[in-house]
């Protein structure tokens, strides 16, 4: 018998199962919108990039981290004269590379090949010398690597040393005892200024590639004269180092090796410190064959800033440019060098060592150790041996990516603070390596850099 009451019933029946139908169906298109957007949200390849580190770059087989290249030129004048040449259109005296004397004679005849060291985005030289109407300076070319300079209107001038009395310029801290033993010419390297050999400590694992685990200045400055032939001669040299940074884990120690200079080329070695002249230091000798000077002692009384464990690393614990310790190392051979052999990067070997342990030696790519037994069989290095037993001596200080632990630059350039990332301390780097050496070849004197990340001592 059928009801009223049945059909009330079914009916709301049928309304709740409708229901039930629209909130499930409501739910899980909100339960696919909500994956759809939660898909979107964690996209991979909407989130932004990896930030890139030095260990990211994409080196070329062939780069060799090189920032100068050595170049050859004449230099002939219509009298004898001095003649400077320097980096710079303004001719300023920290960028000087030579002062030579011209002798007349090489007008019109065979002038001599004068080496110098030139960073390689160098294209022009400028020349200065004394005409009867004041100084004239004007532009030399490079060209493939090397360059002619012919003077017509020089002055007759035969020395450099500046007309007064032997012993010092005092007042100015100019050092005449000094112009006459260089006064036949000079020739400097990198130049005038400060060039600069920053290193990661950490040989043979990858560091954090700040550069400023070990940071040192050098400068050298040659004698030049000329004998018979074309090549320029040296028998004296004035090195200046000085200590910048230290803001690596291990305890390394600086050391100078000349590789083309032996102990029996040698007549003396002096060294002293500069901003204390009546200070000199013991000579000490890694070998009694070649040319090694254990140069510990710059680093024996660091000053030590409050609260920090590093040497001027640190925004809050900067050392004053006058606080750096400096050696000055004079050296004088009884056996003459031509310029040209002892004025390449890799012949002037300014490296790093540790005292305990193994005694890992730390050089600029492309040099052998010293002493320090080389890790040959490791696979993280570039294979220094081929398989026939053949030495690929410039494959020494590179890890398999091609990665260097000694980075040299041609200049006084600013090192980075403790922790910095280098690539964005100075853009222009990454553009230097990854063209080997083709872009950005002034990466670090350029203008586009994060100061916030460096620091600067004149």
């Amino acid at each position: 018998m059928w009801h009223k009451s049945s059909f009330i019933i079914n009916e709301t029946s049928n309304i709740i199962m409708k229901k039930k139908t629209v909130l499930f169906a409501s739910c899980l298109l909100g339960t696919l919108a909500f994956s759809s957007c939660e898909k979107n949200l964690y996209d991979e390849s909407k989130q932004p990039e990896k930030e890139l580190q030095m260990k990211d770059l994409d080196i070329p087989a062939d780069f060799q981290w090189k920032l100068t290249r050595t170049a050859e030129g004449t230099v002939s004048a219509n009298t004898p004269t001095m003649v400077s040449l320097f980096l710079d259109e303004k001719c300023s005296e920290k960028e000087k590379i030579a002062m030579i004397s011209v002798d007349a004679k090489s007008l019109g005849q065979q002038p001599d090949d004068l080496p110098l060291s030139l960073p390689t985005y160098v294209e022009t030289l400028y020349a200065k010398y004394e005409t009867e109407n004041g100084m004239q300076s004007i532009p030399v070319k490079i060209v493939n690597g090397s360059f002619s300079l012919n003077i017509k209107d020089a002055k007759t001038t035969t020395t450099q040393t500046r007309a007064v009395t032997r012993g010092g310029d005092k007042g100015t801290g100019h050092d005449i005892e000094e112009d006459i033993r260089y006064s036949k010419g000079v020739v400097y390297h990198p130049k005038k200024d400060w060039g600069t050999i920053m290193y990661e400590d950490q040989f043979p694992i990858l560091g954090d590639y700040d550069f400023n685990d070990f940071v040192i200045n050098y400068k050298v400055k040659f004698n030049a004269y000329k004998k018979k032939g074309n090549e320029y001669m040296s028998d004296l040299m004035t090195i200046k180092l000085r200590i910048k940074a230290r803001g690596g884990i291990y305890l390394y120690y600086p050391y100078l090796r000349l590789k083309e200079i032996d102990q029996k080329d040698v007549e003396s070695v002096k060294i002293t410190d500069p901003k204390t002249t009546d200070k000199e230091f013991e000579v000490k000798y890694m070998d009694k064959e070649k040319f090694i000077i254990d140069c510990s002692d710059l680093i024996l009384n660091l000053p030590q800033p409050a609260g920090s464990r590093y040497f001027n690393v640190e925004k809050t614990a900067l050392v004053d440019t006058e606080e750096l310790p400096e050696f000055e190392i004079e050296i004088k051979l009884n056996t003459a060098k031509e310029v040209k052999e002892i004025l390449e990067d890799d012949e002037f070997d300014l490296y790093i060592a540790r005292k305990d342990g193994d005694k890992t030696e730390i050089h600029a790519n492309g040099i052998e150790p010293a002493f320090y037994k080389y890790p040959f069989n490791n696979p993280d290095l570039l294979p220094v041996y081929e398989s026939d037993g053949d030495e690929e001596d410039d494959n020494y200080y590179f890890s398999k990516e091609r990665l260097i632990w000694g980075l040299r630059v041609p200049g006084n350039v600013a090192h980075a603070i403790e922790a910095a990332d280098f690539l964005k301390a100075y853009p222009g780097f990454k553009k230097w390596a990854t063209s080997g050496g083709k872009n950005e070849q002034n990466w670090y004197g350029q203008g586009n850099v994060d100061k916030s990340l460096l620091i600067y001592n004149d």
